[in-house]
């Protein structure tokens, strides 16, 4: 009941698929409050094991338990979106709904072990072609920015292919950490859950984020032994908002190509100064002026820059046989967003923190659910549960 409550669309379409797959005829209301009671008994043992390891002295949290730990430990952060309704809001909760609607945040992290080797020289010098194809860096800044070029300006060739690159890091074992709690909550969750992982102990560790300063602000609180890397293809998506800005795409490619190559060179301020340049031409944004005109956009894209080159030496990371794309926790929480995130879907806190409790679980390659089930009948009070719809 719990797998196929927290695995189907819906709890309804879960009734539907153990009736059909299992010959099971059970109420989609017995299978919500199962899976709501299960969620809620994992969180429960999560905060617990996190409250555990913040009470640890500080030399312990930045050591190992474990004897062996990954050649690579790659810790990732983002945030999806699921609607939340509570039956009884307080007044702070009616007046935020009014103003935003009922989506809200939730928080996930991956924690990776990987396999790479070190090189002296880096082992892609050149950008991979599929990151300067128009046809994949237009999905990708409309996916990412929502930015779009006109329609006029398609390109007629198809979409390159996506290929590994050489040097580019292999995972071993996936977990996956998911709340709705607060970033500063998350972040020790994330911290407890990659040292029962062993990762202080690896050799070369790696933290990896967009731009925004959450992540960054659980870098510094606590990752701040992993080498800071921004993502990439958010960098890029910058670049070619910027490169195309004010021109026709026929125009500002030539030079988007050139600038992405130099952002994979590490030679980031050679952009920087080249976008200045392309500042002074259209001039500064005005107070008030839309986040799409091409001044707008080259402003938006030097500061990002600015902000975040200490975390662009792509080249260097390479060389240490570090990720430099954030593309598994992006994975991640698409698959997330199958079972919580809908127009037609929405949570109480308590539900959306179960589920997002079990779908972690689920996704996990450390089967923490094994040993939950293993160990749950020790636990056991002979107390029944009743609960309202979640």
């Amino acid at each position: 009941m719990v797998y196929a409550g927290s695995h189907a669309s819906s709890f309804q379409q879960a009734s539907k698929d153990l009736k059909e797959e299992a010959e099971l005829d059970i109420s989609d209301q017995r299978i919500m409050r199962a899976t709501k009671r299960i969620g809620q008994e994992r969180v429960e043992q999560r905060d617990a094991q996190t409250e555990a390891w913040a009470e640890l002295p500080l030399p312990e949290q930045q050591g190992s338990p474990r004897e062996q730990a990954p050649p690579v430990a790659v810790v990732e952060m983002d945030g999806g979106r699921l609607q939340i309704r509570n039956r009884k809001p307080s007044e702070e909760e009616r007046q935020r709904t009014k103003k935003a609607g009922f989506w809200r945040e939730d928080k996930v992290g991956c924690l990776l072990s990987m396999a790479s080797t070190v090189s002296e020289e880096d082992p892609c010098p050149e950008i991979p072609k599929t990151l300067v194809d128009p046809q994949r860096i237009r999905k990708i800044a409309r996916e990412i920015k929502g930015f779009c070029v006109p329609d006029e300006e398609e390109s007629a060739h198809g979409e390159a292919v996506s290929q590994r690159r050489p040097g580019q890091p292999e995972v071993l074992v996936r977990s996956v950490v998911a709340t709705r709690e607060d970033v500063h909550e998350f972040g020790k969750q994330l911290a407890a859950a990659a040292w029962q992982r062993g990762f202080a102990a690896a050799p070369r560790k790696a933290f990896i984020g967009d731009g925004q300063d959450a992540n960054w602000t659980v870098w510094r609180r606590h990752f701040s032994q992993y080498t800071p890397i921004l993502d990439f293809i958010h960098a890029i998506c910058y670049v070619f908002a910027a490169a195309v800005a004010g021109r026709r795409l026929r125009e500002g490619w030539p030079i988007y190509c050139q600038w992405a190559q130099w952002v994979w060179e590490g030679q980031v301020q050679r952009v920087i100064e080249a976008l200045r340049v392309r500042q002074q031409e259209l001039g500064l944004p005005e107070k008030d002026e839309s986040e799409e005109s091409p001044r707008s956009k080259v402003a938006d894209a030097l500061r990002y820059l600015e902000n975040q080159k200490s975390r662009m030496r792509y080249d260097t990371y390479r060389r240490m046989g570090l990720p430099i794309t954030s593309s598994h926790i992006e994975s991640t929480i698409k698959q997330i967003n199958r079972r919580v995130k809908g127009t037609e879907k929405f949570w109480s806190e308590g539900g959306a923190e179960a589920l997002l409790q079990l779908a972690a679980d689920y996704l996990s390659e450390t089967d923490p659910l094994a040993t939950f089930w293993r160990e749950r009948p020790g636990r056991a009070t002979g107390q029944r549960h009743y609960q309202g719809a979640a």
